[in-house]
């Protein structure tokens, strides 16, 4: 398998102002949209979950 060559971007965090109005926080559900199950592990992904993780899972269970 041929190496693929790294780029390391430089990264600078910044606080956000700081919203004083009541926010609600969204409960989530106990119950996963998707589990998939492999002889070595049990994955849950529930709703919400960002698509790149999802896409970085999946790639990584048709790697083994």
């Amino acid at each position: 398998m041929p190496q693929q060559k790294l780029t390391i971007v430089p990264v600078t965090l910044h606080t956000e102002k700081e919203n004083t109005s009541v926010t609600k926080v969204a409960i989530p559900s106990l119950n996963p949209t998707c589990t998939i199950k492999t002889s070595n592990a049990e994955i849950s992904f529930f709703n919400g979950i960002d698509e790149h993780i999802i896409q970085t899972v999946m790639k990584e269970l048709k790697n083994q």
